[in-house]
């Protein structure tokens, strides 16, 4: 049963502390810091570790971090807005906003709506590898992305199944961008920051630079933390929407807090809008739009940036522990059933979650600036729900574990990926002369170039969009397949995700004709494909030479 004293409630969050300090050095995050909201105040804050290794700057509830995907929940609170006054509409076609989109998505494109976008019920290839690999590195422009996405297939049925796409929000920050004449940035801080007084949240590049900033951190395999690049995402970039703002725990404790009691408000009256609050249109942004792939007898569907779930049930859906353990942990086993509301972020170097029990306008929220062994960030989050619903320091669920068992194999992915690459080698073959794989590659959508060419040393690179830091090795693998994939170290210190599927890591190269002239690469850059993705080869042929990597 949940306690409501205050009182006690703090003492077993606070009870938990050694736990929390625990999962973060097994997991390898250098700075973790957590809020709890009850009834609508804070009741516990806690930072464990350092905002900068380096300087040993510590953390507070002023830290800046990449908040990541939990960026998305203010993109339809923003749009509640702008459907309430009249600028936007939830269920009339965008594509009259975004004429782009009219016969794109297998001729459905003029039927996509904003819950559509928001609900990800596109089906849609993600396609994300074609612009998110290296830490600080975004690989399409605004003027490239649109085209790179609307060229993908159709993996999924339209309205019928869900597909996470980062691109879809990214069309929504179009949309806003356009029918307003100002930037999301712009939109965010005049309806939804100015006025909750989050002084401390932007989409603004600059933010990043701020002396309360945290650093982006991966950990080698050993877990020593190593910095990388921050995100460079603002709204002069694409993916804004979904995952661009900057902010800290003071400011997202003001957030959830006037979201939870606005959408209690509104709908407890069935109405629109709540006297002095910014939020509207609450009841479409929380109500169901899409079904969760999560098999469950109890509610498990998505809202717009929310995931909605009735406990107990499993959690973490959007963070990448669920990739790491044999299952996730059943949360509120035994107690009451709850309506629980959350989402995840992850860029490179930093990792987020939030947990909202609206009933009670209880929230649970956590930022990392690390991309760690394991999702501390979750773990931690998932620990204190359960402490709170039990009304009990002590659970049934050993997080302490629950991290050690998904480090294990978080620090094993890399090898792996070798390991899964090596056994599918046929023996026996051998490369044609390297030279003939030179050449410029392009996706169909003309917004995403790979450059192959033969370094002094004899070996065989590519390169993504003429980016020096975006160049990889090519070792053959058999006939005119090639592997890119990097030891987990390697990984860490370039602020690469260590889990991109076995599958991505695979170069064919390939001819019109059966051992004619090499004119196309193959890569499955989207584990969804049913096939790899084709690049063409510029002009047809190419000599040795004709393309050289940057510097």
């Amino acid at each position: 049963m949940e306690h409501d004293n205050g009182m006690k409630l703090r003492r077993n969050l606070e009870a938990q502390e050694a736990l929390i300090s625990k999962i973060c050095r097994i997991a390898g995050a250098p700075g973790l810091s957590i809020s709890v909201l009850h009834r609508g105040d804070e009741v516990y804050s806690h930072h464990v570790g350092h905002a900068s290794v380096k300087d040993g700057k510590l953390l507070d509830g002023d830290t800046v971090y990449f908040i990541g995907s939990m960026t998305k929940a203010m993109v339809p609170a923003l749009v509640g807005i702008l459907v309430q006054d009249g600028t936007l509409d939830w269920k009339a076609p965008v594509a009259h906003i975004l004429p782009e989109l009219a016969h794109a998505f297998d001729g459905r494109g003029s039927e996509i709506t904003l819950i559509d976008l928001m609900s990800h019920r596109i089906g849609m290839a993600r396609a994300d590898a074609l612009w998110l690999q290296c830490a600080g590195n975004i690989l399409l422009s605004k003027s490239e992305a649109l085209d790179a996405w609307i060229s993908q297939p159709t993996v999924r049925a339209f309205r019928a199944d869900f597909l996470y796409s980062n691109f879809a929000f990214d069309t929504v920050g179009r949309i806003i961008e356009k029918s307003t004449g100002k930037t999301l940035g712009a939109n965010l801080q005049e309806e939804i920051f100015g006025p909750l007084g989050m002084t401390r949240t932007s989409l603004n590049d600059e933010f990043s630079k701020d002396p309360n900033a945290a650093k982006a951190y991966f950990p080698l395999k050993d877990g020593t933390p190593v910095e990388v690049p921050v995100p460079t995402i603002s709204d002069k970039t694409i993916m804004a929407a979904s995952g661009g703002v900057r902010s800290c725990t003071n400011d997202l404790s003001r957030f959830y807090k006037n979201l939870m009691h606005a959408a209690n408000d509104q709908f407890n009256h069935q109405r629109t809008s709540t006297p002095g609050s910014p939020f509207k249109q609450l009841s479409t942004i929380w109500g169901p739009h899409n079904q969760l792939p999560v098999h469950s007898m109890r509610e498990t569907s998505y809202a717009l940036a929310w995931a909605r779930t009735q406990l107990p049930s499993p959690l973490g859906s959007f963070n990448y522990n669920k990739h790491l353990v044999p299952a996730m942990p059943v949360i509120g086993r035994g107690l009451p059933s709850r309506l629980v509301v959350y989402h995840g972020g992850s860029m490179q170097g930093f990792t987020s979650a939030v947990y909202l029990l609206p009933e009670t306008e209880t929230a649970v929220f956590a930022l990392q600036n690390s991309s760690a062994l394991c999702d501390a960030c979750d773990w931690v989050p998932q620990m204190l729900v359960q402490t709170i619903l039990s009304g009990s320091p002590h659970s049934d669920i050993d997080f302490v574990q629950l991290a050690t068992v998904s480090v294990a194999r978080g620090a094993k992915l890399a090898d792996e990926v070798e390991e899964k690459l090596q056994r599918s080698r046929e023996k026996g073959t051998n490369p044609r002369p390297l030279k003939e794989y030179v050449g410029r590659f392009w996706h169909r959508s003309k917004s995403f170039r790979i450059d192959v060419a033969v370094e002094s040393d004899e070996t065989l690179r590519m390169c993504f969009q003429g980016m020096p830091s975006e160049t990889y090795c090519l070792r053959h693998l058999h006939h005119d397949v090639f592997v890119w994939n990097e030891p987990h170290d390697v990984n860490a210190k370039r602020g690469r995700f260590q889990t991109r599927p076995v599958e991505s890591y695979g170069i064919r190269f390939g001819s019109t004709s059966q051992g004619g002239v090499i004119d196309r690469l193959y890569w499955l850059y989207d584990e969804t494909h049913a096939e790899p993705g084709m690049f063409r080869r510029e002009g047809g042929v190419q000599l040795a030479g004709d393309v050289d990597m940057p510097n």
